[in-house]
Order: C-alpha cells, then sequence, then structure tokens
C-alpha cells in the first residue's frame, strides 16, 4: 500500500470517526462519544507522519503536487466542516442540559418551600402527665 493510499484511508478512518462522534451526540451516548474521540486522538499522529511522507513522495515524483495538494486540501477542509457540525450539536446538547438542570433546581427550591409549609410543629416536650 502507497503511502499516499495509507494518508486518505487514515483521513476516511477519521471522518467515520466522527459521523460515529455525531451519532453519540444525538443519542446522549457520552461513553460512546468518548472512545470514538479517544480514536481520534490515537489516529491524528499517524496522520501526521504520514502526510510529510506523501508530501515528500509528491516533490520527489512527477505528480501534479499542486492537484494533490488540493485533493488532500479538500478531504481536510470536508473533515473539518463535519468537526465543526459536531461542535455545534454538542454545544446544542449542552445548551440543552444546562436548561433542564436549571429548571430542576428551581423545581427543587418550590419543592423545599412547600415541604416547609407543610412540615409539623416540634412536637411538644409533654407527651404525657404522670
Amino acid at each position: 500500500m502507497t503511502s499516499e493510499r495509507s494518508l486518505f484511508d487514515a483521513y476516511r478512518e477519521w471522518r467515520r470517526l466522527a459521523k460515529a462522534c455525531q451519532k453519540a451526540i444525538s443519542r446522549r451516548n457520552w461513553a460512546f462519544l468518548s472512545e470514538c474521540q479517544n480514536a481520534i486522538k490515537k489516529l491524528q499522529p499517524s496522520i501526521t507522519a504520514i502526510t510529510q511522507q506523501v508530501r515528500d513522495q509528491w516533490k520527489r515524483s512527477q505528480v501534479d503536487h499542486t492537484a494533490k495538494e488540493n485533493q488532500l486540501r479538500t478531504t481536510i477542509l470536508e473533515l473539518m466542516a463535519l468537526l465543526e457540525s459536531n461542535k455545534k450539536l454538542l454545544q446544542a446538547a449542552r445548551a440543552v442540559a444546562i436548561s433542564k438542570r436549571e429548571e430542576l433546581e428551581i423545581t427543587g427550591r418550590r419543592l423545599k418551600r412547600i415541604q416547609g409549609s407543610y412540615s409539623l410543629a416540634q412536637p411538644s416536650a409533654w407527651t404525657s402527665l404522670s
């Protein structure tokens, strides 16, 4: 397998993982999201190394260097758009969670007030006469 093919395969894997992140966010599956993000983190160093190898190969060979760089740039831009979409989904999910937490805090305070108004008075120390 050529380095160029390895590079584009790695970017396809990153795209697959980014789409899996999208599903995890939509389903609020935070454990799976974390797994996907960890897999992406492990993939990134190899992409960096392979990218440099591929660029060196392009410079040494007779390929259209500009066309290859444009192909790589297009791949990266598509991935960046997907990552930005995931970021927006995550921000929206976070906003919903914060809103629900605030609602629950308000409800908790109301329940404490109601509970306080219905609590029984302290029982008398004298419960019987001897």
